[in-house]
């Protein structure tokens, strides 16, 4: 009989030892299901936030709706002939010239030019413009009638003809801009547009350089701003005959400022 008891009194115990073993495991259950789920959300919110980096599309470059032809002065290769200076006119001009050279540096006039119209093209596009080049490289033959005849095709809002200047004095400094007489025989109705233009170039150019301003030569002696029809004006940046102005002009932080100057001004006159 107290063998019987035994044996009772153990199956009893083992029963409530395996109860409390069963609520140990149901509670470690329940304590690692919120664990777990705080695991699972912090992996996807950064896959969400990568996603919506994704998603973004970068923004179209903005235009302002002008277009600017740029004239880079003269070329390696010369045009060759005559051509009238202007629209019916009976003087002849030649067709080109190889321009002057830097009594310093020895640089191309053609070389300079082309140098600073690049930059001032890269300028402008990156303000809004569209721009066109009558020459890319140096190697192209164009006349003062074709140059001009780039922009009147394309109807541009402003011809800028970029040039540098020489002189036998060779201490003459300073920059100046070129356009036509209120009494111009050849386009006459441009006149106030091409001096607008002429003077904020020139203003802007001046105060970006430091440099001496020669303001702004009306003549009706240049055959481009004679066979444009759309407003124009010649950008004489600077001597390459005097020394000293030349070596600057072929510096790098000076032809930057040329061409802030000139994109100042060409902004100016547009707005």
């Amino acid at each position: 009989m107290k063998k019987y008891k035994i044996f009772l009194l153990l199956l009893c115990l083992m029963f409530i030892l395996s109860g409390c073993k069963a609520k140990e495991k149901q509670t470690e259950e329940t304590t690692e299901e919120p664990l777990k789920i705080e695991s699972e959300e912090e992996e996807v919110v950064p896959e969400e936030e990568e996603s919506e980096e994704q998603a973004q599309e970068p923004e179209e470059p903005q235009t302002n709706g002008k277009l600017i032809v740029i004239d880079p002065g003269h070329s390696g290769v010369v045009a060759q002939g005559t051509e009238p200076v202007g629209p019916g006119a009976s003087e002849y001009k030649a067709a080109d010239s190889g321009g002057t050279c830097g009594v310093s540096t020895g640089i191309p006039e053609y070389e300079l030019t082309l140098t600073l119209s690049v930059k001032l093209k890269a300028e402008l596009e990156n303000r809004g413009y569209t721009v066109i080049m009558t020459r890319e490289t140096n190697d192209v033959p164009m006349s003062c009638t074709q140059r001009a005849n780039v922009a009147n095709q394309n109807g541009a809002d402003a011809f800028v003809r970029i040039h540098a200047n020489g002189s036998e004095n060779s201490g003459a400094q300073g920059a100046m801009a070129i356009c036509t007489t209120p009494s111009s025989p050849y386009v006459p109705g441009l006149y106030s547009q091409s001096r607008a233009l002429s003077d904020c170039i020139i203003n802007h150019l001046c105060a970006a350089t430091g440099c001496r301003s020669e303001g702004v030569w009306e003549t009706d002696s240049m055959s481009g701003n004679n066979w444009s029809q759309v407003p124009a004006t010649i950008v004489e940046v600077g001597y390459m005959t005097n020394p000293q102005e030349d070596q600057l002009m072929a510096t790098e932080d000076y032809q930057n400022k040329i061409v802030l100057g000139i994109a100042d001004g060409i902004e100016d006159y547009c707005f």
